[in-house]
């Protein structure tokens, strides 16, 4: 396994050293999300769901942006606006998806009786797990909608380990100077992390922390991105590394 991420990790610091630029787009998104969301405040209902398509709009722009630098490209200007529309529908049939399983969620927090938000709270959880491969199921997969969440599943439950150990690694080194690891139970992580990587998460956890700590927070999280990536296809290719990591296992 430590062969499988020390490849992994010096391959994503050269490409994520070659794409620094993708680092600081999501302080643009979350800079468009702020504005656009002081200026539809007075339309309401209908002001919400402008500003749920230009999030899927920003998030569809930088996840191309990703796809670059995951896989070595140069980025050009070009990529920055054809993102908007490239990826745009495939976001927003996730996002819809995430949207009815949250809004199940909801009910069973307010369901009746004390055990309500205990069964919330375990629905979250495995939301978090099982979900956690959904960015890069978009810009390096097939499936779209719940499609996604459903091979998202099966990929975690199939790399539980080699997944998610660097993942909560992650966590820790990105969200320890917010704070936002004073949790009740380490499994929380999982929650923590998973509103992490989103152009409003980024701008609620960069709010948290002073500004000469902002930038180093903006360049761990690209790397963590573009590691995330090249992990993940690492994970699916059935490459030698995997294989022996595999047989390590089983013995």
């Amino acid at each position: 396994m430590l062969r499988l991420y020390g490849h992994t990790g010096v391959l994503a610091l050269r490409r994520a050293v070659k794409a620094w630029p993708v680092a600081f787009s999501l302080v643009l998104y979350a800079a468009i999300g702020l504005v656009a969301s002081f200026l539809v405040q007075p339309l309401g209902m209908i002001g919400g769901f402008l500003i749920g398509f230009l999030m899927a709009a920003c998030l569809a722009s930088y996840l191309h942006l990703l796809s670059q630098a995951v896989a070595g490209g140069k980025l050009t200007r070009a990529d920055l606006t054809q993102g908007f529309k490239l990826r745009f529908w495939d976001v927003v049939s996730v996002l819809f998806a995430f949207w009815i399983l949250s809004f199940v969620l909801t009910s069973f927090e307010q369901a009746p009786g004390a055990n309500g938000p205990a069964m919330g709270a375990v629905a979250g959880l495995a939301m978090a797990f099982f979900f956690n491969a959904a960015p890069e199921l978009l810009y390096l997969g097939h499936s779209r909608s719940f499609g996604l969440l459903v091979e998202s599943g099966r990929f975690v439950m199939a790399n539980p380990v080699a997944w998610m150990l660097p993942n909560l690694l992650f966590a820790v080194i990105l969200l320890a100077p917010t704070g936002s690891l004073a949790v009740g139970r380490p499994a929380e992580l999982l929650l923590v992390f998973s509103g992490l990587f989103s152009p409003t998460g980024v701008a609620r956890t960069i709010s948290l922390v002073p500004p000469l700590i902002a930038v180093p927070l903006l360049l761990v999280l690209h790397y963590a991105m573009v590691f995330r990536g090249l992990l993940f296809q690492e994970l699916t290719s059935g490459s030698s590394r995997l294989r022996d990591f595999h047989r390590r296992s089983a013995g």
